[in-house]
């Protein structure tokens, strides 16, 4: 005896066919209730059919509808016919079907008829393959509770096998057993709203501190396992586009946003819902996801407040597969919660960039530096943390005489540059009035007085009139080779950028050392050093632009070995770091204003044409040297591009010494 039947002893009486005799209600079993109670709802259900089945070998078909929403039916069990052939019904159909009047229907009467099939006046057809007995019975008892039918249970089979006295057992022994098939159905019902509520109110509390995408993924693999089906998709429409935000489960690598078309998408962005059960009979498919296995898609819309419209896209490779009328409910609260999360995402990342970003400049705030300079210097990490201070020169009398939008605008400007054109990884911050910040990282080769006069020469290019441009004062503090806390690297910052202001603003020659007023001066016989002296005499530079000249030079000869570093005079930080700034525009165009938002010092553009004229005359590996007069032709062919045409006419009006210093 199989383990999956009852013991004969407990098994109901058997109806004999044909018998008239009015029978007493069957009791129901025991070990049935027991095993009922312990199966799920398809597994009771299909158990109580195989019970009526065995009790009346001569029924062909039998189904169980069960209500799945206010107007729908879904088969949870059926016996004689595949159940995956069948698909859920309205319940207008199932009465339409059932011939008893309206009240029978309410008050669960069952009707016995012999009329067609009962499934080709359910469906309007005969399913393909059914058999239809002849002549026919069908049965149908509704199952109600709550003065609602919550389930259908249909028999069919041959007048002599299903008359009155076998419809009476029948209806007898079903509302014996009703009650039992009600508390398995409502306790699924329950333990599958426990579970979606659960995964809802995990996103809903999910921390904030984790990555909405990791957020958003564990979500949606929830829906996928509680709704049956076998992937998902979170998309986003973006104008004719479809980005995806998440994915999970099958179809990994495939494009199943494809699958909707244009006029699904309209119907979505109206708030439908889109259900296809047979993707393989859809009109629009696409061939690559059907060759791929895809056969049924279900799309739920989540509109936000913003007009934004994203969808919960799931799918799966069985046919007929959709999600439950309780399933889509459930489905569309998980919906809602994603948009709910995705909107706070959304919120609390414009009120952090309100909280931490300057609204003027774009750069971030003096809450934002602090922040970021404690994380900073509290790393262990072994790297290098620079911090830069920056303070505009006479930003108060800009103010004063071109107004405040004027001024306003420059600082815009000035952030513009700063977020456009700062080093990767460097953080530039606006603290306060014409008050600016950078903190930068980097490894101990990091050269951070370098760096400072790229961002003081970018910044003093931004030009304030026709005839001025911005003035920037600056100091910097290393952490932790020079301090080792926060607050003072940003006091000795601080201090470094008051004494270069109170140089620049003392007008004490900014290229003298530091205990020795004098100038500084040296004389390298290098013809690059000669001609750069020349050009500069003719075109009258100031003494400080004649000290940058040469200290570029001197730092030129040695890069290329053409002179040895020398200690009869040491350059000064201030002019070392000139002669640095003038180096970085030697292949750039004279004129770069345009280009680079910024001019080309002086000192720059006569090195430039003096390194042109003295690389062109002397010879290379592969090239002869040219002749001054080939040298001065080239140069004159590249004015205005390339080099400054008042240099150039400086470097003609030397053609005789040119001449003489060649020949010699």
């Amino acid at each position: 005896m199989s383990e999956e039947r009852l013991p004969r002893r407990l098994r109901l009486p058997r109806v004999p066919s044909g018998a008239r005799a009015n029978k007493a209600r069957p009791a129901v079993p025991a070990a049935l209730i027991d095993r009922l109670l312990k199966g799920s709802t398809t597994a009771s259900f299909e158990l109580t059919l195989d019970e009526l089945l065995h009790e009346l070998p001569g029924i062909a078909q039998a189904f169980f509808w069960v209500r799945q929403g206010p107007h729908q039916f879904y088969l949870q069990a059926a016996r004689g016919v595949p159940k995956g052939s069948l698909e859920e019904v309205l319940e207008s159909s199932l009465k339409s079907a059932y011939l008893g009047s309206a009240e029978d229907w309410q008050g669960g009467v069952a009707h016995l008829d012999n009329q067609q099939h009962i499934l080709e006046r359910v469906l309007g057809l005969q399913p393909a393959g059914l058999s239809v007995e002849e002549p026919p019975a069908n049965l149908t008892l509704p199952l109600v509770a709550d003065r609602q039918v919550w389930a259908v249970l249909q028999l069919h089979a041959q007048a002599q096998h299903l008359g009155p006295d076998e419809a009476g057992w029948v209806g007898q022994f079903v509302s014996g057993i009703a009650p039992i098939l009600r508390e398995v159905y409502l306790r699924e019902q329950a333990e599958r709203k426990a579970l979606w509520l659960s995964a809802i109110n995990a996103l809903l509390q999910t921390s904030r501190e984790q990555p909405l995408e990791l957020v958003l993924q564990d979500a949606i693999e929830e829906a996928t396992r509680l709704s049956g089906a076998e992937g998902a998709r979170l998309i986003v429409f973006e104008g004719h586009a479809i980005r995806t935000i998440a994915q999970a489960g099958w179809g990994s690598g495939l494009v199943v946003e494809a699958a909707i078309t244009r006029q699904l998408g309209e119907r979505l962005r109206s708030g439908q819902q889109v259900g296809i059960p047979r993707y393989d009979l859809y009109p629009n498919r696409r061939p690559e996801l059907f060759e791929a296995g895809l056969r049924s898609l279900f799309i739920l819309p989540i509109l936000r407040q913003s007009s934004e419209t994203s969808a919960l896209l799931l799918f799966s490779t069985q046919r007929h597969w959709l999600p439950d009328a309780q399933t889509q409910e459930l489905l569309g609260d998980m919906a809602a919660a994603i948009g709910v999360v995705r909107a706070e995402w959304a919120l609390r990342r414009e009120l952090a960039w309100a909280a931490y970003t300057d609204p003027l400049t774009g750069l971030g705030n003096r809450r934002a530096f602090e922040r970021d300079l404690e994380k900073l210097t509290a790393r262990t990490n072994g790297r290098m943390v620079v911090l830069m201070l920056l303070d505009l020169d006479g930003f108060k009398s800009i103010n004063d005489t071109y107004g405040h939008i004027h001024a306003d605008h420059l600082l815009v400007r000035l952030g513009g540059v700063l977020r456009a054109r700062a080093r990767a990884g460097d953080r530039a911050y606006r603290l306060g009035g014409d008050e600016f910040a950078l903190l930068i990282e980097g490894s101990s080769t990091l050269d951070p007085q370098r760096i400072a006069e790229r961002y003081r020469a970018l910044l003093e290019e931004i030009r304030v009139s026709d005839s001025t441009y911005l003035k920037v004062s600056l100091g910097y503090a290393v952490f932790p080779t020079e301090v080792t806390d926060a607050q003072n690297l940003w006091r000795r910052a601080d201090d470094q950028m008051y004494k270069d202001k109170a140089l620049r603003k003392g007008r004490t020659p900014l290229f003298a050392p530091v205990l020795e007023p004098a100038q500084w001066g040296l004389q390298l016989d290098t013809p690059l050093f000669r001609l750069a002296d020349r050009l500069a005499q003719v075109l009258k530079l100031d003494w400080e632009e004649q000290q940058v000249l040469q200290a570029s030079c001197y730092l030129l000869e040695l890069a290329l070995g053409r002179a040895m570093p020398t200690t009869e005079a040491q350059l000064p930080e201030a002019l070392l770091r000139e002669a640095a700034r003038v180096l970085m525009y030697l292949q750039s165009p004279w004129d770069a204003r345009e280009l680079l938002s910024e001019s080309i010092p002086r000192a720059a553009r006569v090195l430039q044409v003096a390194l042109h004229y003295i690389t062109a005359t002397q010879p290379t590996e592969g090239r002869a040297a040219r002749s001054p007069e080939e040298a001065l032709e080239e140069i004159a062919a590249q004015a205005h591009q390339r080099f400054d045409p008042g240099v150039v006419e400086a470097l003609y009006s030397l053609k005789v010494w040119l001449s003489d210093q060649s020949a010699a």
